[in-house]
Order: structure tokens, then sequence, then C-alpha cells
């Protein structure tokens, strides 16, 4: 039996929508394991009691939800290794000298002091100027003194 939603209350004590989803995040990547349990009780409270759920529409359905946990899980995993990754590189080039450019900006040329990540996004520190690792268009060491 599909659940067309799960907003309100029902008279079981219900379950909202704020209670099964991080309101931080959208569409799957709100969903937990808790969220996936939420759900498969909510069905279960709100199913045709003269057609119940077989076991392998049961099975079938919590297999479903595990793998998208796992899948989820996997995704989050492969965000946070890109941006160490991200950051490791911007890391490697403090200490050298770098031209690039910045949107619409005049060019920045500089020695890398700092290396840092926002909202997923690698940057090396040049005096006052942040330049995202993607507009590094030329890379060198430093001239001598």
């Amino acid at each position: 039996m599909a659940v067309d939603g799960i907003g309100g209350s029902s008279s079981t004590g219900g379950t909202s929508a704020v209670d099964v989803v991080d309101p931080d995040k959208v569409g799957f990547n709100g969903l937990t394991a808790e969220s996936f349990m939420k759900l498969l009780i909510t069905e279960l409270q709100n199913q045709d009691p003269t057609e119940p759920l077989g076991n392998e529409q049961l099975l079938a359905q919590i297999s479903s939800m595990r793998e998208l946990q796992s899948n989820i899980e996997l995704s989050d995993t492969l965000k946070a290794i890109t941006t160490g990754q991200s950051l490791t590189q911007a890391a490697g080039l403090i200490g050298k000298e770098v031209e690039g450019q910045e949107g619409q900006q005049n060019p920045v040329a500089g020695v890398v002091e700092r290396a840092f990540v926002r909202d997923g996004k690698s940057y090396v520190g040049i005096g006052a100027f942040e330049l995202p690792v993607s507009a590094i268009t030329s890379v060198q060491e430093p001239a001598s003194v």
C-alpha cells in the first residue's frame, strides 16, 4: 500500500514531516535511518486492515530503504573525501607564487599564504585576496631573494 503523505497527525499520534526530514536538507539528502523507520511505521499504522502488507512487500521496502540509506552515506563520504583532496591541493600551493583571475576582477598574483575550504570549494589566500584554486592559471616557485 502506498502512503500519500506523512504530514499532519492521526489518531495514533501521527508523524509530522518535520519529525521525519532534517529541515536543513532537502529531498533524499534529508532522510536518515530514523526517518526510514518513521516512514515505515507510519505506513504500517495507516495501511488498509483488509489488505495488509505481505512479508515480501515489507522486506522489499526495508531493503530499498537500506539501499537508499547506504547510497546517501556513500555520497556523503565521497563529498568529504573530495573536500579533503581539494584542501590538500590548495595547501600544496602554500609558499608558491600563483597567478589567477576570479570572475570579472583584475588579475591576482602573489605568494600563497593560506589555504581553506568554504562551501565545498577550495581557496588560497594571497594577502587580502581569496582566490579559488580553480581560478589559478599559473604556479611557480617564488624567486629567491
